[in-house]
């Protein structure tokens, strides 16, 4: 699976206040595992990374050979539909175990990659827009806001 890192110090604070509170993160990072992979699966509608930018257009030669100009979705739409989530104790992670994952995300060339019909560009599906964070700071205020034991 590939893996990116994502350190948002809102976030983080939240989950400590949680963690600090109740001594368990996971019910909450099961719920945001669930949001950031259903969020993530949006991001192939729209053709937009994490930061709003806009993915490039396929190639001319891969709309021939694909028959449509819709970036990152195949004739068995599996990158889009085999996103999961990893949760942890004190974490949570989300992202394809496919093994074209990673060149999707981040793009690659056809002179390293001579497989390739031509040069891929980056296409980022993996990461927390500002609205994920607004929502993951909701999910946590939620489960801050719990009774402890119930």
């Amino acid at each position: 699976m590939i893996e990116s890192k994502i350190d948002n110090k809102r976030v983080l604070a939240a989950m400590n206040g949680l963690l600090n509170q109740s001594g368990n993160l996971r019910p909450a990072l099961q719920d945001m595992g669930e949001y950031f992979v259903e969020s993530t699966k949006r991001r192939f509608a729209t053709r937009t990374a994490p930061d709003g930018t806009r993915w490039k257009d396929n190639a001319d030669t891969t709309v021939e050979r694909k028959g449509h100009d819709q970036p990152l979705i195949g004739e068995s739409r599996r990158l889009s539909n085999e996103i999961h989530p990893v949760v942890g104790n004190k974490s949570v992670s989300w992202g394809s175990s496919l093994v074209y994952a990673g060149m999707q995300q981040n793009g690659g060339l056809k002179s390293a990659y001579p497989h390739l019909w031509g040069d891929i560009p980056a296409r980022p599906y993996l990461g927390i827009s500002d609205e994920d964070e607004r929502v993951a700071l909701e999910i946590l205020q939620e489960h801050l806001a719990v009774p402890l034991g119930g």
